[in-house]
């Protein structure tokens, strides 16, 4: 079956949580604890400080009514010219399929559509690096040596924050 990327509107948090609930893991690393039932309402809603909703996007890649991975995404934030990834997970049960670089292809689209904005930015939190790293790095991220004070749950870190630009040169080999 075809895959799309659709937004994610409220009435469908039920099947972002059951993604969530695929990631205990994920949770585990970054707030020391399996999601909560309201965690994808939380997801859904979040904004950072002093943005409108209107800037927010939740997008998912669904294949047929299943949604199989999504993305938290908030367009010009922390400046103008930037789409931060808030979050991206894909189906626990499906790692590995490539749905994480679909769904991204999907978020560097809806980026590159937005007048103004140039760059993707993004934050590995330190206690789920060492999955998350090389990931991000395939996919054309750079660390900028920005670090911040992280906590969520019982977990206490650093998250650092990673960029690339919307448009990647293609290479042209001879």
């Amino acid at each position: 079956m075809q895959m799309e990327a659709r937004l994610i509107g409220p009435s469908q948090s039920m099947a972002v949580q059951r993604i969530m609930e695929s990631n205990a893991e994920y949770s585990r690393r970054v707030e020391g604890a399996v999601p909560t039932p309201a965690a994808a309402d939380g997801v859904l809603s979040a904004l950072p400080p002093a943005v409108p909703i209107s800037h927010k996007v939740d997008l998912g890649l669904w294949n047929g009514q299943e949604l199989v991975a999504f993305a938290d995404v908030i367009l010009g934030w922390p400046t103008a010219s930037v789409a931060h990834i808030g979050l991206l997970m894909t189906d626990g049960a499906r790692q590995g399929e490539g749905l994480g670089r679909m769904m991204h292809d999907a978020v560097v689209d809806l980026a590159g559509r937005r007048p103004g904005i140039k760059s993707l930015r993004l934050a590995i939190v330190d206690t789920n690096a060492d999955l998350a790293a090389p990931f991000w790095t395939k996919l054309g991220y750079e660390p900028t040596g920005e670090a911040v004070p992280y906590v969520s749950g019982s977990v206490q870190s650093t998250a650092r924050i990673w960029v690339r630009p919307v448009a990647v040169a293609q290479v042209l080999h001879e």
